[in-house]
């Protein structure tokens, strides 16, 4: 007999303890697997998150900037808008046409942008200052005259928000639409 041998365990006993060993090792294993695939699951949502985060802002930013500088560079564009925003019904056909055609955009581009920071893909923060905006414009006479008759052409929600919340609000004391007027004078 040897000194340092071990016992001898029989074969059968020896194949039972290291599948049950295997088993249990497997489900540890297991069980780190579906940690690890939930942490990576959570790091690409939070990074998709912010990637439509992103895309939002910047789809709404670059509507906004685009909206402006078609606007701006058009001399004739800028005095009937501002006309308008002033008083809406002393514009003429043409003019209302324009008019109706630079601020349906305008809404249409904010009413997109209700809806992303609805949806929580445009920050609170974001929306603020769109919002001063929004209320830039439909503060004036011009602006509620032509809410009330286009109105009807956006979706409820949208409707809601700015007839119930935004327009009952008080504009920024700083308010000047186009940067031309402050709201309730006569622009020069």
């Amino acid at each position: 007999m040897k000194w340092n041998a071990r016992p001898r365990v029989r074969q059968k006993e020896r194949f039972f303890l290291n599948l049950d060993t295997a088993h249990k090792l497997t489900e540890v294993l297991a069980a780190l697997a579906v940690i690890v695939s939930l942490v990576f699951v959570g790091l690409e949502v939070r990074n998709n998150t912010t990637a439509v985060q992103s895309s939002a802002a910047q789809s709404v930013h670059e509507n906004l900037s685009t909206w402006y500088t078609s606007i701006q560079g058009d001399d004739a564009l800028m005095e009937i808008t501002t006309r308008g925003m002033q008083e809406y019904g002393s514009l003429n056909p043409t003019e209302k046409g324009q008019f109706i055609a630079v601020f349906m955009s305008f809404l249409s581009y904010t009413q997109n942008a209700f809806y992303k920071w609805q949806e929580g893909s445009l920050s609170p923060e974001l929306w603020r200052s769109w919002e001063f905006v929004v209320m830039n414009f439909l503060s004036t006479r011009g602006g509620r005259a032509f809410w009330d008759e286009r109105s009807y052409m956006f979706a409820d929600a949208f409707q809601d928000y700015i007839s119930e919340d935004l327009m009952n609000r008080k504009p920024h004391e700083m308010a000047k639409p186009w940067g031309a007027f402050k709201l309730g004078q006569t622009p020069d």
